[in-house]
Parts: C-alpha cells; sequence; structure tokens
C-alpha cells in the first residue's frame, strides 16, 4: 500500500502513483484508490482523449461515476471517497498516468471542487492559470514560468476551492509538468533532469518533488490563450465571456455539467472572476518573445521562493 498527497487530499492506494508526493502513512485517509471488478451502468462517448483513446462516461442510480479506457481501465468514483480501478491491461506505467489525471479528477468533482483544463504556477503569494484549446501553449507557458523562477502548481487539471468568504484558491496537484520535446529545447530545459512520459507522444516530464509545496494560493490572474492573429495581444473578458470560456475548459465529461451542477459551475466562474483578473491573451510567436512575456510579467520580488 502507498500513501500520497495531491489536490489537499491525503490518499491511500493499492497501486504505485509515481507522479503524486508521497507522505507517511496516516491513520485517516480522504481518498482510498483501490483495485477491484464492478459493473458498469450505460456508456456515453465523451469529448476526452488520452493516449488517441477516448473514454467513455457513465453514472449510476447511487451517483458512483464511471469512467472507461479501452484496453487501459475501467474507474469508478464513489462519494469522493473511493476510486475503484478495474485493469485491462498490465503497464503501471500507464495506470498510473490514467488513475492520477480525469479519474482522479472525478473523486475532486464529488468533492465540489472548481474544476479547470489548465496549468497553474506561483507568482508571489497567487497563482496564474493558464488555459486554452489543445495546442494553445498552456504547459509551454507554465513552462518559461518555471525556468523564470516560478512554482509549479498543477497541469492539465487545476482544481479550485473557495474559503469561507468565496474566495478562489488553487490547490496544488502533484509536482508533474508534462512539456513537448520541443518546448525542452526551445526554453533551453537541460533533458538530463527530464523523464519521458507515457504519453505515446514525444514529451518530458519535468518533476520539481523537492520544491514543490502543497499549501493554496489564491487565485489572482487567468489567462485564456489563443493564435488568433486578428485578435489584440491582450483583451480583458467581459463579465458575459466569463463562463462560457470557463465551461469550454471543463477538463471532465460534459455529461456532469447539468442541472445544479450546470449552475454551480457557472456561479463559481463568476466567483474566480469576482478576485482575480480575467484576460484573452495572445501567445507570443516564438520562445524569445514567450520569455519576453514573462520577463516583463513578473518583476524579480514577485517569483516565489
Amino acid at each position: 500500500m502507498y500513501s500520497y498527497l495531491a489536490y489537499g487530499l491525503n490518499i491511500f492506494s493499492e497501486i504505485k502513483l509515481p507522479e503524486l508526493s508521497e507522505v507517511k502513512t496516516v491513520a485517516d485517509y480522504d481518498l482510498h484508490i483501490q483495485v477491484a471488478q464492478f459493473e458498469f451502468p450505460k456508456l456515453r462517448t465523451t469529448q476526452i482523449y488520452r493516449r488517441g483513446i477516448k473514454a467513455d462516461f457513465g453514472k449510476d442510480q447511487d451517483e458512483n461515476l464511471y469512467l472507461h479506457w479501452e484496453n487501459v481501465a475501467g474507474f469508478k468514483a464513489s462519494s469522493g471517497r473511493f476510486l475503484t480501478i478495474m485493469p485491462f491491461c498490465e503497464d503501471p506505467n500507464l495506470l498510473s498516468l490514467f488513475t492520477v489525471s480525469e479519474a482522479l479528477g472525478l473523486v475532486l468533482f464529488q468533492k465540489n471542487y472548481f474544476l479547470l483544463h489548465a496549468s497553474a504556477v506561483q507568482i508571489g503569494d497567487e497563482a496564474w492559470c493558464f488555459m486554452g484549446a489543445p495546442g494553445a501553449g498552456k504547459s509551454t507557458t507554465a513552462a518559461a514560468f518555471i525556468k523564470a523562477g516560478c512554482k509549479l502548481l498543477s497541469d492539465d487539471l487545476t482544481a479550485i476551492h473557495f474559503d469561507k468568504d468565496g474566495l478562489p484558491f488553487v490547490i496544488p496537484a502533484y509536482p508533474q509538468l508534462k512539456i513537448w520535446s520541443n518546448t525542452v529545447k526551445g526554453l533551453d530545459y537541460d533533458e538530463s533532469g527530464l523523464q519521458p512520459v507515457s504519453e505515446g507522444v514525444n514529451k518530458f516530464s519535468y518533476q520539481p518533488k523537492s520544491g514543490f509545496l502543497h499549501d493554496p494560493v489564491k487565485l489572482g490572474q487567468v489567462f485564456f490563450l489563443h493564435k488568433a492573429r486578428n485578435r489584440k495581444a491582450l483583451q480583458t473578458l467581459t463579465a458575459a465571456e466569463i463562463p462560457t470560456e470557463m465551461l469550454k475548459n471543463f477538463p471532465l465529461p460534459v455529461q456532469l455539467l447539468a442541472n445544479e451542477a450546470l449552475k454551480r459551475h457557472f456561479l463559481q466562474s463568476f466567483q474566480c472572476a469576482k478576485s482575480a483578473q480575467m484576460w484573452r491573451k495572445k501567445r507570443p510567436d516564438g520562445f524569445s518573445n514567450l520569455e519576453k512575456w514573462v520577463q516583463e510579467s513578473i518583476p524579480e520580488s514577485l517569483i516565489a521562493g
């Protein structure tokens, strides 16, 4: 058995999850990840791909949530406290990859976290989030800020919770940022300190385990990245645009956002906008221009650590 900390949760797992931060075994846990057989309810195709495989999603009458990845694994999330894995393969790295992505996201959804398909870094005492369509440069932008001295908070799946005053805080995920090989070269990362990842594509993993912090960080800025040449380099999002953009960047099956869950998502979008600045940002062309924007955005006094 293994013990980890991710997204503010003490996790007790029956499988090894090397991406996560290991901790000493604790008597109490927030999430138990177990291996067992189970029956699926009726499944529907989703918009989610991982390693070129489209996920199927289902929900039963007891509000258990299910994901099915052909030839990889099935997952069942129950009451925000249990995640059951039914493996269809014997590759431990592949099982871990799929477990700590959307499957873990189902548990966070059940715990009412506000979820975004985004990368996040810490700048001073603020969290900055970067999101956008595939290829917009979320991880590359985060990698540029990290190279400049900022701390990684999350990659791909960002979780936000609200304090008693309604202020949004990013809950750090785990110490891994997946970046493309051309980003490694373009930003001059030391490839010897990176690990190849089991994504089936040419990506590397940056893993700042020794300096990774798990304290929540107040949300400060949100950037919706794009490559459109007919738009301004930087625009403030209007109040009407914010919930739509947030909805576009929901990282789990869209079937989850119905009725009360959809209403909650819209309300939480506005809660974020009350405290954080929301921008539509054209990704700078070329790595040198990206690094220039980073340097202009973060005075030395604001760099965490």
